[in-house]
């Protein structure tokens, strides 16, 4: 996977003493891997106008869990404050199979799948209450140091918190092109409600802006099947993001650019797959 350029072309590496400090995490609380669980009930603030819930806060739900799965294995960002490192999502596949309804029980699955060098992969898989797939998502992620924003490389330690599973999801190596001619745009003003704890535009912050860019009629006459994104550099506060959008109806398919709009430097790409309702 080639991320030049991901928060600064210069990757730095761990330092020994965040090294000891992972050491001690890891004997400390003797962490290891297990599939974290979660459920849901879908609220009224969370569906559409057909009692669905909305993609977004799907994926919400689901980094709700990966969250709490961090917490339970003391690697949050609270967790490695002393090394100054926290997770950042790079790219994520994630596919609708039957969107729950108001009042519906869900079950969140969430693991990490794998780890390779300055990346680790992690799966979600989302069952409603008879345990049928409701979604699933694969996803690569990252460790940013908070202060210089740059990438760190990932304890070889934590290779112990991966979850060896029979089927893990294909892991997310597709590699989405910019929108070169758009036929629709949108633009907004980051606000500090966009960002998370990281200081940047929250990545669930982000995939709800991309379906606010769109024209609401789709959402009337679709239903989203399958989101592909990727974040290439941070968005941040007071930043004026640029929404590009490239429709291709024979295949429904729409691709999304958001870009910086004072020099254009593309900041996330995603494309969207529908199917008529």
């Amino acid at each position: 996977m080639h991320l030049k350029g991901f928060f600064s072309e210069k990757i730095i590496s761990i330092s020994k003493k965040a090294y000891n400090y992972v050491q001690d995490i890891l004997q400390a609380f003797h962490v290891m891997s297990y599939i974290h669980i979660e459920n849901y009930t879908v609220r009224t603030s969370e569906i559409n106008h057909a009692k669905r819930i909305h993609p977004h806060a799907l994926i919400q739900l689901m980094q709700e869990s990966s969250m709490q799965h961090t917490i339970g294995m003391k690697v949050s960002l609270w967790d490695l404050q002393d090394m100054q490192g926290s997770w950042v999502l790079l790219k994520m596949d994630v596919r609708f199979y039957s969107l729950p309804l108001l009042n519906d029980t869900i079950t969140i699955e969430t693991f990490p799948s794998g780890k390779e060098g300055y990346f680790t992969y992690r799966d979600y898989l989302v069952f409603d209450r008879f345990h049928q797939l409701c979604a699933t998502a694969s996803s690569v992620w990252t460790m940013m140091h908070t202060e210089t924003r740059k990438m760190i490389r990932i304890p070889d330690e934590f290779g112990k918190l991966v979850c060896h599973t029979d089927n893990p999801l294909p892991k997310p190596d597709f590699r989405l092109s910019p929108v070169l001619q758009s036929d629709s745009n949108f633009s907004i003003k980051v606000n500090y409600l966009h960002l998370d704890w990281n200081g940047h535009v929250n990545n669930v912050a982000m995939c709800r802006l991309i379906m606010e860019s769109l024209d609401p009629d789709i959402f009337y006459q679709k239903t989203l099947k399958q989101l592909l994104i990727q974040f290439k550099s941070e968005a941040i506060l007071g930043q004026t993001l640029l929404f590009e959008n490239h429709h291709d109806n024979e295949i429904n398919k729409i691709s999304h650019s958001v870009k910086n709009s004072e020099n254009g430097k593309d900041i996330v790409l995603a494309e969207t797959y529908w199917v008529d309702i």
